[in-house]
């Protein structure tokens, strides 16, 4: 049997059903969230993030208002992520080879 036939895979469309605050913070869960932040984005440059990121409780709700703030796709097993497209990661992470 195919290890991929028991994933179940929630996909969610940020622009058509806003995170809340709580979804935010899962998407971070314990990690550094630079990583999960997309540095392309006109806010990010503006306000300098590269140099120093605000506060988790002051991105939070920037994220919900521009979710385009959050690189994406984010794929989150457990305390594994992937976070951007790699397909290899993916695969790893979801049937673990």
């Amino acid at each position: 049997m195919d290890k991929s036939e028991n994933i179940e895979i929630i996909e969610r469309d940020y622009a058509r059903q806003p995170l809340t605050a709580e979804e935010v913070e899962s998407i971070f869960g314990k990690d550094e969230i630079a990583p999960f932040l997309n540095a392309r984005h006109a806010i990010y440059k503006e306000r300098k993030w590269a140099e120093q990121l605000p506060d988790v409780q002051e991105l939070i709700p920037l994220i919900i208002a521009e979710p385009n703030l959050l690189r994406r796709p984010i794929l989150r097993k457990g305390t594994q992520v992937v976070i951007g497209f790699d397909q290899e990661k993916y695969r790893q992470l979801l049937i673990g080879d």
